[in-house]
């Protein structure tokens, strides 16, 4: 039996809701927050000093890039259903399959829930600069915790940990479907768990120190996108 066979436009549109809301829309606002300029990312309470007029950008932007998490759930759980369609009476892989949709799911989960958190604490934050300097300042440190639990602990280390599992999964159980198409998932998994590992170790993202190792990195993750874009024509075309 194969995996990709039938047309399912609504698994194909909300794989491209993901990459469209949560890479592109969610991306470029969060660029907007920051004043499009990536050298104050690492200083994260920094963005206080900004103040009130970027909390609803910021509140925006985190929702939306919850949105486009859970956008991705129906493309986790229509794939783990053709995964087990797929291996009857195979132990061995329906184990493996259990697994992958565990950690598919389990990265929807933890990115959906740290950009709740920026959407809910975030602007809170934002709105407490131009006041009392002793509220500012806590504020400032707050607002680092914050992004540090989110950019580093949630998203940079947690969340693409379990990204690169699922993708490397899928790759393994998609090869005879396409060579081509698994080794995306495969270079992009392992660019997630790369990037997992790098921030996980070192306590700061690859976007915040642009080094040959970062750029490696950034470079096999873009694979991961542009798999779930092919992803979603393949689930479009039903072949």
């Amino acid at each position: 039996m194969r995996i990709f066979e039938g047309r399912e436009p609504l698994v194909a549109l909300a794989a491209l809701a993901f990459i469209v809301l949560n890479n592109a829309l969610a991306s470029l606002l969060f660029l907007a927050v920051y004043g499009f300029d990536i050298g104050t990312f690492a200083d994260r309470g920094s963005l206080v000093d900004r103040g009130p007029a970027v909390a609803d950008i910021l509140r925006m932007a985190a929702l939306i890039d919850m949105v486009g998490y859970l956008a991705l759930a129906p493309v986790v759980v229509y794939l783990h259903g053709r995964f087990e369609a797929a291996a009857p009476g195979r132990p061995a892989r329906g184990w493996l399959v259990g697994v992958l949709a565990f950690c598919g799911l389990g990265f929807v989960l933890v990115g959906a829930v740290g950009a709740v958190l920026m959407a809910s604490v975030g602007p809170a934050l934002l709105h407490a600069a131009g006041g009392d300097p002793a509220v500012e300042a806590a504020a400032h440190v707050t607002f680092a915790a914050l992004g540090t639990s989110v950019y580093v602990g949630l998203w940079g280390t947690l969340e693409l940990m379990l990204y690169g599992v699922w993708l490397i999964g899928v790759a393994w159980l998609v090869r005879a479907e396409g060579r081509a198409f698994a080794w995306f998932a495969a270079v992009g998994g392992l660019g997630a768990l790369g990037y997992s590992l790098r921030t996980g170790l070192s306590g700061r993202t690859p976007v915040e120190g642009i080094g040959p190792l970062d750029v490696l990195i950034l470079g096999a993750l873009g694979f991961a996108s542009a798999w779930v874009v092919w992803l979603s024509v393949r689930l479009w075309l039903g072949r």
